[in-house]
């Protein structure tokens, strides 16, 4: 099959989303990539697919950036702070999912937000129970924290009127509220 592959054609489309949001258009996209409107189809049947592939590659980058920080030699608190809030430096600068308007335009792309918030959490569990067994971490049902923690993502990404920096001082801000707790000490 002629012109570039999917990967190519996402990290273009990721550019694109950059600077236009979900406003970017499928012509703009073949124009960047000197290909023709025609050729992207005959990769991505539509703008939706295009969006749920860059939907799992930026989940992917975020995985794989969780699962260096749990390789680094760092102390379990800063590990767990980290692996938390991980976002992968080239999504630092991204609105990356706007869950409001993807629902709207996109209802299967804003599933799949979903669904990546909800799973893969496994390490992160991991992690928290070492914390725990370390004396470090209250016994606290890690359920109810992974919901708390997934619902503050999500009305992070809903919240339109946030930058990607304000998102990203959110959620730093969430994790010292988890971690730190609300009462002076």
């Amino acid at each position: 099959m002629d012109g570039p592959d999917t990967k190519v054609i996402c990290v273009a489309a990721m550019d694109l989303f950059r600077q236009e949001g979900l406003r970017f258009t499928m012509q703009q996209l073949a124009q960047r990539l000197h290909i023709s409107k025609k050729t992207l189809y005959t990769r991505y049947a539509s703008k939706e697919e295009l969006l749920l592939d860059m939907i799992d590659d930026a989940f992917g980058a975020i995985h794989a950036r969780k699962r260096a920080i749990l390789a680094e030699n760092l102390p379990l608190e800063e590990k767990l702070r980290r692996v938390i809030i991980a976002l992968p430096e080239e999504y630092a600068a991204t609105n990356l999912c706007r869950l409001e308007e993807l629902e709207e335009k996109f209802p299967a792309a804003a599933e799949r937000v979903r669904l990546h918030l909800e799973t893969g959490w496994e390490p992160t569990l991991a992690l928290l129970e070492e914390t725990r067994q370390a004396g470090l971490l209250r016994d606290v049902p890690f359920d109810i924290l992974r919901t708390m923690i997934t619902g503050s993502i999500e009305a992070f990404l809903r919240d339109e009127s946030l930058t990607a920096q304000e998102y990203a001082n959110a959620l730093e801000t969430m994790i010292d509220i988890f971690l730190e707790g609300v009462l002076e000490r």
